[in-house]
């Protein structure tokens, strides 16, 4: 039976109660801490609640930050009751990446959330303010329930919750660029088309494929571990363990591409190197007919049920193609259709490796 120190996943959720613990006591220090550095920004005079130096963008900065220092400091921490914390990567330098990729995730998850709720409240509360001491509580409070759930993902970190934060990431940071956009028609020209430029919105696209592309490549960390421990890549036909050694390797790798494909297409934006940014862009959706193609035999335990979706998927996105080839879509609705299938697919392929791991587990 595979024991908590073998397993690089169930190690991290050993005793539910004491992580519990340690990330109240995080959130009530981050709450003092958050509210301290809110007063001391915001002083002694009302503040907007929405807006430039406003409290909306205070306890939007203040609670990104913590939340990413919580991240990171938790990701690193033993696991409660063990010596060392069990992890799927094989190097300091991965660890450090993922780490940090990870953390920023979620801190600009929470800077983003933070912003927009502010938007909100600003729109219902119109010409509102809020008194000094009043703004630095609320800030603090943004903080600590950042905190407090950041540092939970940090101790409670699976492949499934890696793939969870990917996913709520990329959502809330393109959603946020489409909401933003400077140019009310970037729609009838393509999704990239969001992030050119160099305004709030540009960035906010630009970071969050960067930021999202090398989560990918952590999930490839995660996932090959989580293979290798279910076996799901292992044959009948196999007389050793180079063989799964090999498939593993090679569903790793094709993550991986994909991750360094996605934050490529961030980093050369289509108004910069117009060719690149779409080299980039068309192998994302290559390298997902790759995996589609080929994953009854890299993973020969998943179910039919998912290859089929699979095939199902790679099937829209090519008629989509189709579609914008003969007039009737255009390429921003070819591009949401083909990132929204490849990323489903990607979470659908993690939880079905889950369950088969959890199942051998258990077995």
């Amino acid at each position: 039976m595979t024991t908590a120190r073998q397993n690089p996943f169930t190690a991290r959720l050993a005793t539910a109660s004491t992580t519990e613990s340690r990330a109240l006591l995080v959130a009530m220090f981050a709450l003092v801490l958050g509210g301290v550095i809110g007063f001391a920004i915001i002083g002694l005079g009302s503040v907007p609640i929405a807006g430039r130096n406003s409290l909306g963008s205070v306890a939007a900065i203040v609670a990104a930050v913590i939340s990413a220092l919580v991240f990171a400091v938790g990701y690193v921490l033993p696991s409660p009751g063990a010596a060392r914390r069990q992890r799927p990567e094989r190097t300091v330098g991965r660890l450090v990446l993922d780490n940090v990729a990870l953390a920023l995730a979620h801190g600009f998850t929470v800077l983003l959330l933070v912003t927009g709720l502010s938007i909100v409240l600003g729109d219902a509360f119109i010409g509102a303010e809020v008194y000094p001491f009043s703004a630095a509580l609320l800030v603090g409070i943004a903080s600590a329930l950042s905190a407090y759930v950041s540092f939970l993902s940090a101790a409670g970190m699976t492949t499934t919750r890696v793939a969870t934060v990917m996913a709520v990431f990329l959502v809330v940071g393109v959603m946020t660029a489409m909401i933003s956009a400077s140019d009310p028609e970037w729609w009838q020209k393509n999704i990239s088309a969001l992030g050119i430029g160099d305004d709030f919105s540009s960035a906010t696209f630009n970071i969050t494929l960067i930021v999202a592309g090398v989560v990918l490549t952590a999930i490839a960390s995660y996932l090959a571990a989580e293979l290798a421990e279910g076996r799901m890549a292992s044959s009948p036909r196999d007389a050793d363990d180079r063989g799964v050694e090999l498939r593993v390797g090679l569903v790793r790798w094709g993550l991986v591409l994909l991750g360094v494909f996605l934050a490529c297409v961030g980093v050369f934006h289509v108004d910069w190197i117009e060719w690149v940014h779409n080299t980039f862009a068309t192998g994302l959706v290559v390298i997902f007919a790759a995996l589609v193609i080929g994953i009854r035999r890299l993973v020969p335990r998943l179910p039919a049920v998912f290859v089929t979706v699979g095939f199902a998927f790679l099937a829209v996105v090519v008629g989509a193609s189709v579609l914008f080839a003969v007039g009737i879509y255009n390429l921003t609705a070819v591009e949401i259709i083909g990132f929204a299938l490849i990323f489903t697919w990607l979470v659908l392929l993690i939880r079905n490796v889950s369950a088969g791991s959890q199942d051998a587990a258990a077995a």
